[in-house]
């Protein structure tokens, strides 16, 4: 049996009728209709999106964004998957565009309200509905057409707030709103999702890349732009005297093109092959797997776009226990890649390979199988880094690296844990390391709320919390003023789809002169490397 969970998003279905679509649309936003499953609904969702952006009449295109909205909105509320909220407020903001669309106020609104329920706080709520109350009133200001400009569209914005007043932040925080909301300007003056970015055609498999393992594999398809996907399952007759199947799984990328790329590459473990070919809707990739089960997992990463698909004989979490024979160490950086530099030139590349060879001897003089997902100067993407750490059936994975910061004088030594958070420090390191905006951290999010293993992360926590306390004792009995930075939550790439219990380590910020030089030196780098090695016996012996 194939064990499915996507972060998929569905395709979209561009035969379909228009005005079946919205009537469609338009019927499910009725109290008494019953919604359909959650891929079905976003299959129409997305079609209505699609179709709106084809659509010539302005008016028409912010109608068919608005229904497509609160369809999303609606599978919110039924099914509880925060990247649908995401998808209806991106629909309404595409509808409250045209100001002269009738529904745009609306559509402004809503959006912000939802914004407010997604956060799951109030004033974020007042926040967002100030903003905007902000950019109507810059429409009205400016002369906007009369169906946006319309005073009673702001006087139900001030009557919301109003009813949120418990929840109003400083002035501060509406000041900063305030020169925001002045340089993005009115609903409409702005410019359409994406419209900065080129289109050079249809999105094409830019590249295919696997790791298989005897327990785990990943495949990542590199794509040319943003395409939407959905995965599915089959098995083939292989000996029907014996009553043998071969399972396999596969992703359809719809309007992709093959691009240059093996049509077909043989593999190990427990895929034994990876495959593309046409479909009548774009393009397909297939994974041939060896077994009868297998546990499947599809999602995709951000800047550059890829789909990542994790298979594996169980689900993460199933049936572990402390146990500790292999462990996976990660130099951050490498290759081009040098990572934060110091403002004495130290390299971050440098120091996280040294940490991790040293602690490595530390680790196989204690009878462990180590690892390294680089052992020299090389480039390794994030995605093969956790891959590696998967095909190998390593027990624990630490990533090494170091922290940076815009001020030279922020230090301390800090851990991270994968998942979501509102700490916008974590925010920023994980953009730094996971090289993308804090934007397409956001998208990571979505992803992480579908991917939670309750069991894996508490292991995970664990690991965190000895290898914060092992570093303390390790740096403070000889440097001074080291400073504990604690445990972290925030979306690092390097971590996603780990089936073992993994921690980041920030070691120490190279942007601060005085930890640059300790960096540098022998005897810090051996202590990070005792830190990282007793820390990981103190998990292994249960304390």
């Amino acid at each position: 049996m194939m064990a499915c969970g996507n972060g998929a998003r569905v395709a979209t279905d561009a035969a379909a009728p228009e005005s079946d679509d919205a009537a469609r649309g338009r019927a499910l936003l009725s109290l008494e209709a019953s919604l359909p499953p959650r891929p079905e609904a976003l299959a129409l969702g997305q079609t209505l999106e699609a179709r709106a952006l084809k659509e010539p009449s302005p008016q028409r295109a912010a109608e068919i964004h608005q229904i497509a909205g609160r369809l999303f909105e609606r599978t919110w509320r039924r099914y509880g998957v925060d990247e649908d909220a995401k998808e209806a407020r991106r629909a309404y903001e595409s509808a409250a565009r045209d100001s002269s669309y009738v529904g745009a106020c609306d559509s402004a609104l809503a959006s912000a309200q939802l914004a407010g329920d997604l956060a799951r706080d109030a004033e974020v709520t007042y926040v967002e509905i100030y903003r905007a109350m902000k950019r109507i009133q810059i429409g009205v200001d400016a002369g906007a057409p009369p169906a946006a400009s319309e005073s009673s569209c702001a006087e139900r914005a001030r009557s919301q707030l109003q009813l949120l007043a418990a929840f109003r932040p400083s002035e501060r925080v509406l000041r900063a709103v305030d020169a925001a909301t002045e340089a993005q300007g009115a609903f409409g003056s702005g410019p359409p999702p994406d419209a900065s970015v080129p289109r050079m055609g249809p999105a094409k498999i830019s590249a295919l890349e696997s790791w298989s393992g005897r327990e785990a594999a990943r495949v990542v398809i590199t794509l040319s732009d943003k395409a939407s996907f959905r995965a599915g399952d089959d098995a083939l007759d292989v000996d029907a005297q014996h009553g043998r199947r071969a399972l396999r799984t596969f992703v359809d990328l719809d309007g992709v093109e093959l691009g240059d790329v093996a049509r077909a590459t043989p593999s190990t473990g427990i895929v034994r092959s990876v495959s593309v070919e046409h479909t009548t809707t774009g393009a397909r990739v297939l994974l041939a797997l060896e077994g009868q089960e297998a546990y499947r997992k599809v999602f995709f990463l951000m800047e550059p776009y890829r789909v990542v698909i994790d298979v594996a004989r169980r689900a993460p979490g199933v049936g572990t226990r402390r146990k500790v024979a292999s462990v996976a160490l990660d130099p951050g950086q490498g290759g081009n890649d040098a990572g934060a530099r110091g403002p004495a030139g130290i390299k971050e590349k440098d120091v996280t390979l040294a940490i991790a060879r040293r602690a490595r001897a530390l680790l196989v003089r204690d009878g462990l199988e180590v690892s390294l997902t680089r052992d020299d100067d090389r480039y390794v993407t994030l995605e093969e880094r956790t891959a590696r750490a998967n095909q190998q059936g390593a027990d624990l994975f630490v990533s090494i690296h170091c922290n940076a910061a815009e001020s030279h004088a922020r230090h301390g030594v800090e851990t991270y844990v994968l998942d979501t958070t509102k700490d916008d420090i974590a925010a920023r390191v994980a953009a730094r390391e996971n090289a993308t905006s804090v934007g397409a951290n956001v998208e990571l999010g979505s992803i992480l709320a579908n991917m939670r293993l309750a069991d894996q992360a508490t292991h995970s926590n664990k690991l965190a919390e000895l290898l914060q306390k092992s570093a303390m004792s390790s740096l403070r009995s000889k440097y001074d003023a080291v400073s504990d930075g604690g445990l972290h939550y925030a979306g690092f790439y390097v971590l996603v789809g780990a089936r073992m219990p993994a921690v980041l380590f920030e070691t120490s910020y190279v942007s601060n002169p005085t930890e640059e030089e300790r960096l540098a030196s022998d005897d810090y780098q051996q202590r990070l490397a005792d830190a990282i090695a007793n820390a990981i016996k103190a998990y292994r012996e249960g304390r």
